[in-house]
């Protein structure tokens, strides 16, 4: 099967929905907490988002965001689980010369496209875009994500994850930036 992967910022906002279409199709409708919230973090950050297609079927996607400081805080020491209440406010263009804090925050990949290479070209593709800015004077300071499922936990921890606390199903990740940037 051939993969296209298509960035954020060559994403218009139609296939934007799409990729929200596809996380409501795997999670359901209650992941839109905020109504308009999932756009306006896309708008913001359209570097964020890596997609998979088969022509033009969307097969997949990463999400990831850099976030600010207090973000991170509030997940690895208060705990919170940050999932569609981070608002756009919290959110950041990657910083030059200055510590970036890396969410990455939806990895979903259609039934049907499961098990065929998918989740690794996305992976692979997100890990590529961010050591490309981390040496281009974009440094990242942190990468940390969240697992609400134990393949998550399965997959975060393959990646150079370190599991810092679990509450009520969810696992919070800071996830080892020289792994999975590939500076070891």
């Amino acid at each position: 099967m051939n993969i296209r992967i298509k960035y954020g910022c060559n994403m218009t906002v139609a296939e934007f929905q799409d990729i929200l279409d596809l996380d409501i199709r795997i999670f359901g409708n209650e992941i839109l907490t905020n109504e308009g919230m999932a756009l306006k973090r896309f708008l913001k950050f359209r570097d964020g988002f890596i997609a998979a297609y088969a022509e033009d079927l969307l097969m997949g996607f990463l999400g990831f965001f850099n976030v600010t400081t207090a973000v991170y805080e509030r997940g690895a020491l208060k705990q919170e689980y940050i999932d569609d209440d981070l608002s756009d406010t919290e959110i950041r263009p990657l910083q030059k010369c200055a510590g970036n804090h890396i969410l990455l925050f939806d990895h979903v990949v259609g039934e049907s496209f499961r098990h065929q290479g998918v989740s690794k070209q996305l992976v692979e593709s997100t890990r590529d875009f961010l050591s490309r800015k981390h040496q281009a004077g974009y440094p990242i300071a942190r990468i940390f994500s969240y697992a609400i499922t134990p393949n998550g936990n399965a997959i975060l921890s393959s990646l150079g994850g370190r599991e810092i606390w679990t509450r009520d199903d969810i696992t919070f990740f800071e996830i080892d930036k020289e792994i999975f940037l590939r500076q070891v």
